[in-house]
């Protein structure tokens, strides 16, 4: 199986070179403006009032264009922008003129959670690459947001980091002030000038969500980056050495019962002390270090509704070791996914970008070993008893020039008796601005332990490999693709996230999209899409065919409308079973700050624990209400109701509620409650079942953080579960707890 799908792999790569031949000449090119950014030995006080002599000489860029929902119209209200640098900062102003100051929406919310209100931003692509650019936002109240921007990825926003804004509304608008450390910024070390992309934008959210911005975007190109204008200038940049060091308190007590009938066993106070460090060795290169890290998760992760999934469910990564540099290990497939790594006692990370050159180095322990073992048909967690592993990534990609990329990846997992190694190399290529073609082969070996080998009827050792490819076509009208995946039922990734192995899959989509004459009609984009796949296993066997149909319209009061259809013929547990599913959902603002969404599905479905089909309903509302400046408040709902032809299988429901009350831009107090509760009818079961299975929990946090590195957060928690052993639900876990951190910039 490894030779066959490493010769597919071979093919393709050959034929990908055959084709840049053809194509040579087809790049993506973009008409940009270039503005030269002026270098001025001043220091300003970020207050929001721009009464420095130096804002007087600042390049001025105005956003002429509206690029959403227009195409590149007039934009409904004007906005200027003016930057200068200091070679220590870069300073950015936004005057955002506005006919109704009063109808901003200048709520308060928490850090990155800005985009229901008034804000501008400006973005960077400082290695010129049109592949990734650096984001800065502020909103009217002044609450910042920053991300990292991919295209054909989309935006990570868990990267952070320290820089200052300040904002204030005025009786024409608002206006905002932003410094920006270069030290912040990874950028290619040069003696001379540097050029960077860029792109200043300006949200407006009305009946319409409108986008504004420095430049058009031509939606005849699939990139966005690639569209930027260039910003010249930095010369005098002054190096820094840019070292930060976070020294952490964390302060706990976690109290529990062995059974939720039992009294409480009291925990102790326990104190902990860590210490984190980040380097700047140059500007492109940066060094993290942790020791004896807090990777407790303050806030708890957003429920999910575990039932009838015969496949582990994914969550995302939340620890700011971890997040810092993320984008430097990522390739086209979950390879790396770092919440496996369950409680090391020091991590190490290496990352950098230099003249076309990126890599990555991590490297960290963990107290506890656990991976994903998946198969054709389900996946589940393993955990090795008392083992401790030593966890290492490694990536290298080259740039060749007009956005394309080769690269590498290795990963290695071992404990004792055990071992997991995947290597992978992928590549991206553009054939035309219209046609893409990305491909990743990977290669795993794997030592298994006697008990789990015994446990899994697996065998010692496993290798396997995989190989997927896509290619896409995207236009401003038409977008298709077509997608091979292949996955040998021996391939393991235990230090990524891949569910599902021993299967081949073929999917081919086409999609085309709408837009109106002039912005004054009440839909913005109509868009339809269909698809179809076939899966088999590596032996033959079909596992899957299936046929999509969908239809969406966005239009006024930033609604979108999406319905469709969903035809399956699916393998489950030695027989094949039909489905049909149809669902329409509906996302509106109907008014200033409530934001409500309904989905509801039905059709049919397997009942994978009894190997039968069934109908299966869903309903899931969501209601997000910025009550006033300061308050706000979210709930989600899902309610699953599953038949068979006896009648009801299960019914379950799953609530989240939250309530935040925001004192200013640094502080706020939130409550969460979150709650499960699934009832089964045991007599349709063919397994034992608990009829009853309920969770709850309950978090109040106070939250303060001057910056993404110097915070302080207080809080409890608590939970508790009910079974069918139990009459009601009982509290089975309880804790306080403390954290506090404090970044030195030397």
């Amino acid at each position: 199986m490894q030779a066959t799908i490493l010769k597919k792999f071979l093919g393709i790569i050959c034929s990908l070179f055959c084709c840049s031949y053809l194509v040579a000449e087809s790049q993506v090119t973009t008409q940009k403006q270039q503005f030269k950014l002026p270098h001025i030995d001043s220091h300003i006080e970020v207050d929001g009032i721009l009464d420095e002599a130096a804002w007087a000489q600042a390049l001025v860029v105005s956003l002429d264009y509206e690029t959403q929902p227009g195409e590149n119209t007039k934009p409904p209200v004007t906005t200027e922008v003016l930057l200068f640098d200091n070679g220590i900062n870069i300073y950015v102003a936004f005057k955002a003129f506005d006919p109704q100051p009063k109808a901003i929406r200048n709520y308060l919310t928490d850090r990155d959670n800005i985009w229901e209100t008034d804000l501008v931003g400006i973005k960077f692509d400082t290695f010129g690459e049109s592949r990734k650019a650096f984001q800065f936002f502020t909103n009217a109240l002044g609450v910042q947001a920053d991300s990292i921007q991919e295209d054909f990825k989309g935006d990570n926003s868990n990267w952070d980091t320290i820089w200052d804004s300040v904002a204030q509304i005025t009786e024409w608008g608002y206006l905002v002030e932003m410094s920006i450390p270069l030290k912040a910024l990874r950028f290619p070390a040069s003696q001379t000038q540097q050029k960077w992309a860029f792109e200043a934008i300006r949200f407006y959210p009305r009946d319409v969500r409108h986008r504004i911005a420095n430049t058009p975007v031509n939606r005849d190109i699939s990139c966005n980056i690639c569209q930027f204008d260039q910003l010249v200038g930095l010369k005098n940049a002054k190096p820094s050495k840019n070292l930060n060091l976070i020294p952490t308190l964390v302060t706990n007590r976690v109290d529990h019962k062995d059974q939720s009938i039992d009294e409480w066993n009291e925990g102790d106070v326990e104190h902990e002390f860590g210490l984190d460090l980040r380097w700047g060795i140059t500007q492109d290169i940066y060094l993290n270090a942790t020791l004896n890290p807090d990777f407790s998760q303050v806030e708890a992760d957003s429920p999910q509704l575990d039932v009838n999934n015969p496949f582990s469910i994914f969550v995302e990564e939340k620890r700011p070791f971890f997040l810092d540099g993320v984008d430097y290990f990522e390739t086209n497939n979950n390879l790396v996914n770092t919440r496996n790594i369950i409680a090391p006692d020091y991590g190490l990370k290496v990352s950098g970008q230099t003249n076309g050159h990126s890599f990555g180095l991590m490297s960290t322990n963990d107290e506890h070993t656990s991976y994903l073992l998946p198969s054709s048909s389900r996946s589940e967690v393993v955990r090795l008893n008392e083992e401790k592993s030593e966890n290492q990534v490694l990536r290298y990609s080259y740039d060749l020039g007009n956005k394309n990329n080769i690269g590498i990846l290795h990963t290695r997992r071992t404990a004792d008796e055990y071992h997991n190694k995947v290597t992978a190399i992928d590549a991206k290529y553009w054939l035309d601005q219209y046609h893409s073609m990305t491909l990743q082969y990977m290669s795993a070996d794997t030592q298994n332990t006697n008990e789990i080998a015994a446990l899994y009827e697996l065998p010692k050792t496993q290798t396997g490999d995989a190989l997927t490819v896509s290619l896409k076509h995207e236009s401003r009208n038409w977008r298709g693709y077509i997608d091979y995946i292949e996955y040998d039922k021996n391939f393991r990734a235990d230090l990524g996230f891949i569910s599902q192995v021993n299967f081949d899959k073929t999917i081919v989509g086409l999609s085309h999209r709408w837009y109106p004459e002039n912005n004054d009609s009440w839909w913005k984009k109509i868009i339809v899409t269909s698809d179809w796949d076939h899966t088999f296993d590596n032996d033959g066997l079909k596992l899957e065919e299936e046929l999509e149909l969908h239809f969406g319209v966005e239009g006024n009061y930033q609604s979108l409308f999406e319905t469709g259809i969903i035809k399956r013929r699916k393998y489950w547990n030695g027989y094949y079973f039909n489905e049909r599913h149809m669902y329409s959902d509906l996302t509106i603002t109907p008014i200033r700050g409530l934001k409500l969404y309904l989905s509801y599905e039905w059709g049919d479905n397997i009942d994978f624990a009894n190997t039968r089909i069934g109908k299966q309903t869903s309903l899931i509302p969501e209601i997000s209400w910025q009550i006033n400046t300061n308050w706000q408040t979210s709930l989600d709902y899902r309610h699953v109701n599953f038949d068979i032809q006896a009648g009801e299988l299960f019914t379950a429901k799953l609530s989240n509620f939250r309530i935040t009350y925001l004192m200013n831009v640094r502080s706020f107090l939130r409550f969460t409650m979150q709650q499960t509760d699934i009832s089964r009818t045991i007599e349709n079961y063919t397994i034992p079942v608990n009829a009853t299975s309920k969770s709850v929990s309950s978090q109040f946090l106070y939250s303060y953080k001057i910056n993404p590195q110097t915070l302080f957060f207080a809080g409890y928690a608590d939970e508790g579960y009910q079974d069918d052993n139990l009459t009601h639900i009982e509290k089975t876990g309880r804790s306080v707890f403390m954290k506090f951190s404090y970044a030195w910039q030397l």
